[in-house]
């Protein structure tokens, strides 16, 4: 039992309680760092959810803007697209009366010239004329009458 009061025990009890508090000490400063780190993820995570929510808030006002724009657009469209119809149908409506009164224009000059081309080709009658002079009148003389 000299080993236990001998200077090497102590010296052997020393280092190894020392490695055991180094340890301790070492595993109590590696807890609270931990704890640290993970009070600084919360934190993190915190601030970065606030922030995806507010992101998340902007979008979806941004959204209902744009629905709200795209609707007054399909309206503006809609009116745009009632007007253009409307004068669209008033000018074919006009067309179609201009071409309805040539067409009946056209249809007279047609029967014009028709009957322009029958009278023009219809037979007709031999008529021969002769000078006056060939005929006597009543006493005149045939020299005419001043002879």
């Amino acid at each position: 039992m000299d080993f236990l009061t001998s200077e090497a025990f102590v010296t052997i009890f020393s280092v190894v309680g020392s490695a055991i508090g180094l340890f301790l000490a070492l595993r109590a400063d590696i807890g609270k760092r931990i704890n640290r780190t993970e009070e600084r993820i919360d934190r993190v995570e915190d601030r970065l959810g606030r922030r995806i929510d507010r992101v998340e808030d902007r979008a979806r006002a941004d959204h209902l803007e744009l629905v709200a724009e795209i609707g007054r657009l399909k309206t503006s469209v809609g009116a745009q697209i009632a007007e253009m119809n409307a004068t669209v149908g008033a000018q074919i409506a006009e067309m179609n009366a201009t071409v309805g009164a040539q067409t009946t224009e056209l249809k007279t000059a047609v029967g014009v010239l028709g009957a322009k081309l029958d009278e023009r080709s219809a037979p007709q009658r031999l008529v021969v004329q002769e000078p006056h002079s060939d005929y006597k009148a009543g006493d005149e003389p045939e020299d005419g009458p001043d002879a």
